[in-house]
């Protein structure tokens, strides 16, 4: 009998998972599975269950928001570089925004997201690296990449991910930095000022979709990268704010092309965010992509592996 870890985090999101723990269990159990429950009970201690307990199990799951999930990866990640053969992940979404579950088709209703789960469909997963923090989905800097942090939790638990609309919008008063940047990647160097950037592996950020018209690969070993220039005057500098929020910036200065690696060096330290959560200030950083890094268990029906397809 296949044997899985299911991990739960109780207060991600608007709702904890107890609700639908018995009928998630029997969902896994009927699909042959031995299940052992535990709960996660402090930021960090996803990844010290993993890394101890998961070579002894075919199946890590996790219950939880882009937080939990990014544990989980960096759990995962450790046990390679310790020369373990980490588990196959699933993931059932409870947090506010869910970016990657909307990315690879995962239910947002947690027992349909067991049932996937129990189909056992495995693809090799794109994972990011930013300096040596790694994350899921994307690193961003720049104007408003903190609105995912910076909201209020019970902001969140209330409006979900209208949240981090409102939270954003209300910040639309304040200067916008621009930052001179130095910026390396596959196809060469781009150097100016630069307001926006994110290097991502997703179809959406924030809940909402990319803030240009985007092809995404979710497996092909690059990021999609965007990146805004510093607008001419402050009345286009409030515009392009205003259409970074609502995700409509299809009309303004950019450069978007897909990258393996980035190298970025500015004149002073630039803060970083990488999955919604704080990811350090650096004047000088790298951003790579660890091609199929992991394998995590996704719907069949997902179609954004292999060639770019439009979103």
């Amino acid at each position: 009998m296949k044997k899985l870890l299911l991990l739960a985090n109780p207060v991600a999101g608007t709702t904890g998972l107890s609700n639908h723990l018995l009928d998630i269990i029997n969902t896994l159990v009927v699909a042959g599975y031995e299940v052992t429950v535990e709960t996660t009970q402090r930021a960090g201690h996803c990844i010290k269950i993993i890394v101890e307990k998961g070579s002894r199990y075919d199946v890590v799951v996790v219950s939880g928001g882009d937080g939990t999930l990014n544990e989980a990866i960096c759990a995962l990640l450790k046990m390679k570089e310790r020369g373990l053969t980490p588990p196959t992940l699933g993931y059932i979404p409870a947090g506010t925004v869910n970016d990657f579950a909307r990315s690879h088709d995962i239910p947002l209703d947690k027992l349909a997201a067991a049932k996937v789960i129990a189909d056992g469909y495995t693809r090799d997963c794109d994972i990011g690296v930013l300096d040596r923090k790694p994350f899921i989905y994307v690193a961003a800097f720049g104007a408003f990449t903190d609105t995912s942090y910076s909201t209020p939790q019970k902001m969140k638990n209330v409006l979900g991910k209208a949240a981090y609309v409102v939270h954003g919008a209300s910040r639309l008063h304040t200067i916008l930095t621009p930052h001179k940047m130095r910026i390396e990647h596959d196809g060469g160097v781009l150097e100016g000022e630069f307001v926006f950037g994110s290097a991502s592996n997703s179809r959406s950020v924030g809940g909402m979709k990319l803030p240009l018209k985007s092809n995404v690969s979710l497996d092909d070993g690059k990021f999609e990268v965007i990146l805004f220039a510093n607008p001419s005057s402050p009345q286009k500098l409030q515009k392009l704010a205003e259409a970074l929020i609502s995700r409509n910036a299809d009309d303004f200065v950019s450069y978007q092309f897909s990258t393996n690696r980035l190298k970025i060096t500015s004149d002073e330290p630039v803060p970083w965010t990488t999955d919604g959560e704080f990811g350090g200030e650096f004047s000088s950083v790298e951003v790579k992509n660890l091609h199929k890094a992991i394998k995590i268990i996704v719907p069949e029906k997902c179609i954004y592996f292999g060639e770019a397809k439009k979103v």
